[in-house]
């Protein structure tokens, strides 16, 4: 039987996913896509349930980002030979334009704003185990990004 601690690296797995450049939507890259809609939504955080693929906000692609992570959460999972009940939460946070928020320096590599990724995993002895990715991104901007050249579906 695995332990529970070992669900902390399943998050950061997850967190790094999530926010890599190769996580794309219709082509372009989820996190700019996401930054765009919660921008329009008049917010600037994105949560998704990663077990029942729900997300606020709610906007056209969540479920299918929703099913790629959940995917990847489970794979990660039976990799470790976990059980599917002993994970009873997992939820990602995203919070975008993070400059008023005190955080430690990070190397500016790319264009936009300061962002984190929260992957949080709670164990069926309600254990949180809480992995936080920071990054930058823009929004969104067909006219900037180019598309991606893998294939992909609408």
């Amino acid at each position: 039987m695995p332990r529970r601690k070992e669900l902390l690296g399943i998050a950061a797995g997850v967190a790094q996913s999530f926010i890599s450049r190769n996580n794309d939507v219709d082509g372009y890259w989820a996190m700019g896509i996401l930054y765009t809609a919660v921008v329009r939504q008049k917010t600037n955080t994105f949560e998704l349930n990663l077990l029942s693929g729900e997300s606020t906000p709610e906007f056209k692609y969540s479920k299918k980002i929703a099913e790629a992570n959940r995917q990847n959460l489970k794979k990660q999972l039976a990799n470790l030979v976990f059980e599917e009940y002993q994970v009873t939460e997992a939820n990602l946070l995203l919070e975008f334009d993070t400059r008023s928020v005190d955080q430690p320096s990070l190397n500016k590599t790319t264009w936009g704003e300061p962002f984190l990724c929260r992957v949080t995993i709670i164990d069926d002895l309600k254990k949180k185990h809480s992995f936080e990715a920071r990054g930058w991104c823009g929004r969104h901007c067909s006219v900037k990004e180019r598309r991606s050249t893998r294939s992909h579906s609408n």
